[in-house]
């Protein structure tokens, strides 16, 4: 395998703006930061990468972030992050990541975590890092799907109109309020008694669309057995 020295870099910068948009690193901020980093460790840029406006929930979507890790693997090369948050959201795709950047002889480094991969101790500590951000992540969505929860027991919506979870809707006079869609619901406990009876998602789809349910959009089932499976998460949670 090639020093640091003799290797390159190819940073990668990833863009999901919030509300407030100040409040993000730019593609501009975060690759700037990348640049300087790889010139102080004596590393020359390859190319660079960046996706723009896409969530960094999944490896999914993102075009140029696939494009990054072939580039850095090919020349057998330091991928650089601003963050891992800027990477990977959740310890599956950011191991599977480094497990494939590792397998071809190439490395990774964060920034703002301090690691780099390129020695044993940055292999640690990435391990370690990117399991405490897959923590936060999952705290921070089970403190919103708590707040959720308690807002729907007293009727008050959390999301805009078009975006009423599953099995409620607006209600007709009052739209900072939401009721139980009647047709949704029922829906709903169809779903956790085939799920009680021991059916995988696909078969809870299939059997919905057997029986002529449809979606809120109007498509079949069969293209949805993650909303199932977050129905079932959402209608779990609430009962404990």
């Amino acid at each position: 395998m090639p020093t640091k020295s003799q290797q390159m870099a190819v940073p990668y910068a990833r863009f999901s703006p919030r509300p407030n948009a100040t409040e993000c690193e730019s593609i501009e901020f975060q690759l700037e930061r990348l640049r300087t980093w790889a010139a102080s460790v004596g590393l020359e840029i390859a190319y660079e990468y960046y996706d723009e406006d896409v969530s960094g929930k999944s490896q999914d979507g993102r075009p140029e972030l696939e494009k990054a890790i072939s580039h850095a693997c090919r020349i057998r090369g330091i991928l650089i992050v601003y963050s891992l948050s800027r990477l990977a959201r959740n310890v599956k795709d950011a191991i599977e990541i480094v497990e494939r950047l590792d397998r071809c002889g190439a490395d990774i480094a964060s920034l703002t975590e301090r690691i780099d991969t390129s020695t044993p101790t940055g292999r640690f500590f990435f391990t370690v890092m990117a399991g405490l951000a897959q923590l936060e992540r999952e705290q921070l969505a089970e403190r919103t799907s708590d707040a959720m929860r308690r807002h729907q027991a007293t009727g008050r919506r959390m999301s805009r109109p078009d975006r009423c979870p599953y099995g409620y809707e607006v209600h007709d006079q009052d739209d900072s309020v939401i009721v139980p869609a009647v047709e949704e619901q029922h829906v709903i406990k169809l779903i956790k008694t085939a799920r009680d009876d021991g059916m995988s998602l696909r078969s809870i789809a299939a059997h919905l669309d057997d029986l002529g349910y449809r979606r809120r959009e109007g498509q079949p089932w069969a293209k949805a057995p993650a909303l199932i499976r977050k129905i079932l998460i959402r209608e779990t949670s609430g009962q404990s």
